[in-house]
């Protein structure tokens, strides 16, 4: 794995674990809202005097009148009613959670439109408001009127709160033994009242306003659900990553060793032909490391850059089939020897084909001899015809040729060489090639000896 796509993977995930972090923190905050909010519904008529929940609403609320009755007489004035004028409703209040989440409080206020006298009420506390004053009673069924200040009347030794148009009371549920409050998912909590009115009425006037507040736990917050998938999703690339990068160190380490092996087989097939003349001891060793510092300026990397360095290595391969004493030869050689010479390209290039190994080797021994100009062997081939590693190799080969002691020479000066490198663009060399063999010179990247 190359660094720079490893560091493309360490930013893309970094990136995505800020984002699911991000998705963590706002689905909390999500969540506090939600559970801090407090929602209000008011209800009156139909909608609050109804024998079945609506559960298309979150927090359903519906009264609910029981069908045992009892009738009293309500001779307040001393007028001698003798026949009941009263009858007493127990009402059933139905607060009904139809979320997932919990209904973890509410009250309710309701307001009368009518005379009423409550005289029981169960199992939370009452805070009753009347005309000029209000108090909380903690439990209306244990009521001493003597510790209030309401308007109240009694009735066969009964003590019953006075309500008026408009009075209201609001209703606090218990959290006590009673556990009114919290409401779990799909239950309903059911606080009561009886409550007197004039017979043949009831309380169906009413409105009711209820406040409440839903608590939802962090993992049934949807965004805090989606994060968590997206972390597992995440946690298993990761391992995947790690997992699949471990296989590649492996397969890198093999490979690498694999490479070296192959290096030093080659390098000590190509010193067996150096040997063959001193003055070129080393000649293919810098010739393949000239080939990779242009290949590397070309945008090569990783396994064809390891290529083109043994194919460059091998460029001379023919050579062991040249007598020595042709190649150590000082003197100018005859046009027999010359041929021989020339003819190293067509015999490296047939060893090479054996070699399959590495793709193409053979290009490399075969026409690193022939010109930009046609006019090399042995084929003659000319420009973009010439196979590109075999360009290469040809000025990396005419640098060190010209960069090095020879039985027939001595070596060139730089000036000598950067002008010979220049005049021969077009002509002997690729001009694009040889003007990145230039730049690596002059950069000082392929150091003169």
């Amino acid at each position: 794995m190359t660094k720079e796509r490893r560091n493309n993977i360490i930013a893309i995930f970094s990136a995505s674990l800020l984002i699911i972090a991000a998705i963590f923190i706002v689905s909390y905050l999500r969540n506090y809202e939600f559970n801090e909010t407090v929602h209000q519904k008011i209800l009156s008529g139909d909608l609050l005097f109804r024998d079945q929940d609506d559960e298309s609403q979150d927090v359903s609320v519906r009264i609910v009148a029981r069908s045992s009755t009892w009738t009293k007489i309500f001779d307040l004035e001393g007028e001698g009613i003798e026949e009941p004028d009263y009858q007493a409703f127990t009402y059933d209040f139905y607060v009904s959670n139809n979320t997932d989440d919990e209904l973890s409080d509410y009250t309710y206020k309701l307001t009368f439109d009518r005379d009423v006298y409550l005289m029981s009420a169960w199992n939370g506390s009452l805070t009753i408001f009347q005309e000029g004053y209000s108090d909380t009673i903690p439990d209306l069924r244990e009521f001493d009127p003597s510790a209030f200040s309401f308007d109240t009347v009694e009735v066969d030794g009964e003590v019953l709160v006075h309500m008026k148009p408009g009075e209201y009371l609001i209703y606090l549920p218990s959290s006590g033994d009673a556990m009114e409050i919290p409401v779990s998912s799909g239950e309903s909590s059911i606080p009561g009242m009886i409550i007197y009115v004039p017979i043949g009425e009831d309380i169906s006037g009413s409105t009711l306003e209820i406040d409440y507040t839903l608590h939802r736990l962090l993992r049934n917050e949807p965004l805090f659900e989606i994060a968590v998938v997206a972390m597992a999703i995440w946690s298993i690339a990761l391992i995947g990553v790690i997992i699949f990068s471990l296989e590649i160190r492996k397969y890198n380490q093999r490979h690498e060793h694999d490479n070296e092996m192959i290096k030093e087989s080659i390098e000590t097939f190509t010193g067996f032909i150096d040997a063959k003349d001193p003055y070129t001891n080393g000649h293919s060793n810098r010739v393949a490391e000239y080939t990779r510092l242009i290949a590397e300026e070309m945008g090569y990397e990783g396994e064809e850059l390891d290529r083109i360095y043994y194919v460059a290595l091998l460029h001379d391969c023919g050579k062991i089939g040249v007598p020595d004493s042709i190649l150590t030869k000082p003197g100018r050689l005859t046009d027999e020897e010359f041929e021989r010479i020339k003819a190293h390209t067509v015999h490296g290039g047939d060893i090479l084909r054996r070699f399959r190994s590495l793709k193409n080797v053979e290009e490399g021994a075969l026409y690193h001899h022939e010109r930009y100009d046609g006019k090399g062997y042995p084929e003659g081939k000319a420009g973009e015809d010439i196979p590109l590693i075999a360009r290469m190799i040809c000025v990396a080969d005419s640098f060190d040729a010209m960069n090095s002691n020879r039985v027939y020479r001595k070596r060139l000066t730089k000036e000598a060489i950067l002008n010979e490198i220049e005049t021969n663009k077009g002509t002997q060399f690729d001009p694009k090639i040889a003007d990145i063999l230039l730049k690596l010179i002059k950069s000082g990247r392929i150091e003169m000896e």
